[in-house]
């Protein structure tokens, strides 16, 4: 039983901090950072390449400096490419190297083994209230930033 609504608030700060602890160590060995969205970025790319540095930044839910930084980063170590779009010179498409699809593969194997993890023990009906609950709490969240 709930005693207070804060206790909420620190089992989500609790299950953050134990994702982190459990994905930081697997992106380190990976060669990528956690804190900068490399790995979003990687397994993003992988589901859909060639697409522009703001859909990407959109879809990853980072800043467009961040992105920006973070795609440079990444293009250094030969992860990503930037490719001039006919239509617009002052985009790009981002598309991954075969080195960053390999990376990519590598990411999104880390993240199916964390799905399996968090959903052991629970039945799909489980899940699924629980993907309505979240989904409602980041509703309430995004319209107070508003």
């Amino acid at each position: 039983m709930i005693k207070e609504k804060s206790e909420i608030r620190e089992m989500l700060l609790r299950l953050e901090s134990s994702r982190r602890r459990i994905l930081q160590p697997q992106f380190t060995a990976l060669g990528l950072s956690l804190g900068q969205g490399q790995a979003r970025i990687l397994n993003t790319l992988l589901t859909q390449d060639h697409i522009t540095q703001k859909e990407l930044a959109d879809r990853c839910r980072l800043d467009v400096t961040t992105m920006s930084r973070t795609i440079d980063k990444m293009e250094e170590a030969g992860l990503l490419n930037r490719l001039r779009r006919p239509d617009c010179r002052r985009s790009f498409l981002i598309e991954l190297t075969e080195a960053g699809r390999t990376k990519a593969q590598e990411v999104h194997a880390c993240f199916s083994s964390l799905d399996e993890c968090i959903w052991q023990g629970f039945d799909r009906q489980e899940m699924e209230t629980l993907l309505e609950i979240l989904k409602k709490i980041n509703i309430n969240l995004e319209e107070r930033q508003q």
